[in-house]
């Protein structure tokens, strides 16, 4: 079988080195000159950043992706965090565990019992007007260090203030069946960089600076800006769902499709990343930030890959979803944030660089909670931050929806991964 894979992101390298291995025939599509998307380095003044991602999973070495990775016997290290999170409230920072003093007796046994009900499955309606805090307050309380937990974990783990009901209560699902987030040694690079690896020594083509323009599913052709030609069986398309309807044409699907398309919606970010003088400030986990104004949580990735940092430095990087589109407006209250998590910042480090993902570079092209199944098109297939399932967590989602496009391919049987 040929396979046409159009973008080198996370779901379109994932999705070729299974095609690759298991003796398909591979041509990678990736108009930029690198490979990984929004998951691969970024060399900046002796720091290792990020495209995109925090160097960081989701759920470690215990979830979708881990998995995918141990089926490709993919040499990529992952160290789960160890606390899996702390809290930065009140001016202090604490271990996750410290923050039930917060609750009243009866909003700590109401939120035992909440998460008894998620780990056993019994989760809110399918109702598109409650929303993840309305319902955490519904069950809990309203309890202001819990919403603000919530805002803080929504905004860092989606890039958005809110989700439905169901999306949080399998996004709190996942949490407790595959636990917290975990590093990457070595950054992003050194994931997306080793999938490229198993696709070329699988015998696939990964060509850089090649950008698709058209898709004719008629002839099963791709066609690109430098004027190539691609022939498939299959195409994989890791470029979003808009996108690769424009490929293909609207004139070549109905109108109901083009409408529940159009209103899919992205989600958008700001990340900072700060160098600090020294050693590690707070190892491997992640901070969830609850009084600060924009900053939605910040993690430490040189604590682990200590090659991430220039010597002498360790390397933070900070998020939060953008709540206006006055992007000054907003970089302004972010970097008041960051004074207030590190108040001697100007003696102690600098903000190197300020990356602010919008329009067309989204941190999602579909915001978590937003899914359209299926793509109406024979032996076309959407993978990437476009198709998430429920409960899947930024890349932890993208894995899932590789799962079930492995599944449609015939390659592996994955039911005990879905929430």
């Amino acid at each position: 079988m040929k396979a046409v894979v159009i973008g080198s992101g996370i779901g379109g390298l994932l999705t070729a080195s299974f095609l690759a291995k298991n003796g398909h025939e591979v041509t990678v599509l990736e108009k930029a000159p690198y490979v990984g998307g929004r998951f691969t380095n970024l060399d900046y003044k002796g720091f290792g950043l990020s495209t995109g991602a925090f160097h960081m999973l989701p759920h470690g070495e215990d979830g979708p992706l881990a998995h995918l990775l141990k089926l490709l016997d993919a040499n990529v290290r992952i160290v789960n965090s160890d606390p899996k999170g702390m809290i930065f409230y009140e001016g202090k920072t604490f271990h996750y565990r410290d923050g039930w003093k917060y609750l009243s007796f009866t909003e700590k046994a109401k939120a035992t019992k909440l998460l008894l009900e998620v780990k056993r499955g019994k989760l809110p309606v399918d109702d598109p007007e409650m929303s993840g805090r309305e319902w955490i307050r519904e069950k809990i309380g309203d309890n202001e260090f819990a919403d603000l937990f919530i805002k803080s974990f929504l905004g860092w783990a989606d890039s958005v203030l809110n989700v439905p009901a169901l999306e949080l209560a399998k996004e709190i699902k996942a949490a407790l069946k595959w636990g917290g987030p975990g590093l990457i040694k070595g950054g992003c690079k050194a994931l997306t960089g080793e999938l490229a690896r198993i696709v070329t020594e699988n015998g696939g083509k990964i060509l850089t600076r090649k950008k698709a323009v058209e898709v004719d599913v008629d002839s099963k052709k791709v066609f690109t800006a430098d004027g190539e030609e691609f022939s498939y069986d299959v195409l994989i398309s890791n470029i979003g769902i808009k996108e690769t309807v424009e490929l293909i044409g609207r004139d070549s699907f109905d109108r109901d499709y083009l409408k529940r398309v159009d209103s899919l919606r992205p989600s958008e970010g700001i990340k900072y990343n700060v160098a600090l003088k020294g050693n590690q400030r707070i190892g491997n986990t992640v901070v969830f930030t609850l009084d600060t104004e924009r900053i939605n949580g910040y993690n430490e990735p040189s604590s682990l890959s200590p090659e991430l940092a220039k010597e002498g430095y360790t390397l933070i990087m900070l998020h939060h979803a953008l709540q206006s589109r006055n992007v000054k407006a907003e970089q302004k209250k972010g970097i008041e944030d960051i004074y207030r998590i590190f108040p001697n910042l100007d003696e102690e480090g600098e903000i190197l660089l300020i990356q602010t993902y919008l329009d067309g570079n989204p941190v999602n092209r579909v915001a978590s909670g937003q899914v359209v199944e299926g793509f109406p098109v024979e032996d076309v297939y959407v993978v990437g931050d476009a198709y998430k399932p429920p409960g899947g967590i930024e890349v932890e989602g993208i894995a899932l929806g590789v799962m079930k496009t492995l599944e449609r391919l015939g390659l592996g049987s994955f039911l005990r991964w879905y929430l």
